[in-house]
């Protein structure tokens, strides 16, 4: 038995603008004849490579096959062989489970998170499902505020402003029907600390009450790019705003809720928010228009910016950006400004900002 993996190639473009890294898997068996003349199957070690190098370069794939009579690729066949069972009765049953709940469900084959979650990307990519289309869900850690109501399709009815305290994203985000807001703008935030900064600070008053305000708490996890996809697909005409740090991490967090990531391209326009403005920290504010505490660039940090520089759909006016940071030497992050100069912060730069769209 083989299991052939097709891999995007990276260097070519996709739709969104990202690269895929998505995998088409075929499984083969292969078959021989016993002494007897009779047909039986067997596990064969020799593979054909049907693939020239013009066809790899046109149809842009590359392939990775794994071979069960090759020792180094038997854990790997059998945790796609465990994963798959259990998607099928997630399936036949209508339900659904965490990634976490599949590690744990493995009481015969030593393995790691990582090595489960590339299990089920291996089924999915077999099956040409995503995994929330099997069942399979991450745990969630999105958290969003405001006047909000998440309409789910088995009728139940999640309110996000209630007292005004945040509510996590529901991790089976497909089961989500439709939402009513009266909000007049949506403002995400990076990370977790500024998102409870934000609320500490009555930015919610500050805004009349018409603000969604949403957080991954880092780089964005599915359910919140989820939601915030459909948010915008059911309101286009919603602004929505992104606040992070002033540095290559912070702008590739707003570029992955924008356009999406390498990994999902295929599923961009449920996992993407097009109409997403970079509202700051803009690296041509930090030297000499925002008082935020500055540092020095790290050289994974270079290595960074390089990287989003030879992205090609990366736009002009956020390449330029990354070329002042790069010049500038110095990164600005949110989280290290005082209460004091917060609550200026929210004043001087982001209401500010939001009135005179000084965004990219």
């Amino acid at each position: 038995m083989e299991i052939h993996i097709r891999k995007q190639n990276d260097m070519l473009p996709m739709m969104t603008g990202a690269a895929d890294d998505g995998t088409n898997i075929n499984i083969v068996n292969h078959m021989g004849t016993n002494n007897d003349g009779g047909d039986n199957i067997c596990l064969n070690n020799f593979v054909t490579d049907v693939f020239t190098m013009e066809q790899r370069r046109q149809t842009a794939v590359e392939v990775e096959r794994l071979v069960y009579g090759n020792r180094n690729n038997r854990k790997r066949i059998a945790l796609l062989l465990h994963v798959m069972a259990e998607v099928h009765d997630l399936l036949l049953t209508h339900s659904s489970c965490t990634y976490r709940e599949l590690y744990y469900k493995n009481i015969y084959l030593p393995c790691n998170m990582l090595q489960i979650n590339k299990a089920v990307d291996d089924v999915g990519s077999l099956l040409g499902q995503t995994s929330w289309n099997m069942g399979v869900f991450g745990s969630g850690k999105g958290m969003i505020a405001g006047p909000l109501f998440i309409y789910m399709n088995n009728g139940d009815v999640i309110e996000c402003n209630k007292a005004n305290t945040p509510t996590m994203i529901p991790p089976e985000f497909s089961n989500i029907n439709h939402f009513e807001t009266s909000a007049l703008l949506v403002l995400v935030v990076e990370k977790d600390t500024i998102f409870k900064k934000l609320i500490a600070n009555n930015i919610f008053a500050v805004m009349q009450g018409k603000l969604l305000l949403l957080t991954a708490r880092g780089n964005p996890d599915l359910s919140t790019r989820w939601l915030l996809a459909k948010l915008c697909n059911e309101h286009p005409n919603l602004p929505v705003y992104m606040l992070a740090d002033g540095d290559p991490y912070g702008i590739e967090i707003m570029l992955t809720y924008r356009y999406g990531s390498r990994k999902y391209s295929h599923y961009a326009h449920h996992l993407t928010c097009p109409q997403l403005k970079w509202l700051g920290i803009h690296p041509s504010d930090i030297s000499y228009n925002v008082q935020v505490p500055q540092e020095p660039l790290s050289s994974n940090d270079y290595k960074k910016i390089e990287s989003i520089l030879k992205r090609r759909y990366v736009p002009v006016e956020i390449r330029r950006e990354l070329i002042v940071l790069k010049d500038h030497r110095y990164k600005a992050k949110l989280d290290n400004m005082s209460t004091q100069c917060f609550a200026l912060f929210i004043h001087d730069y982001i209401i500010q900002k939001i009135m005179r769209q000084v965004v990219l």
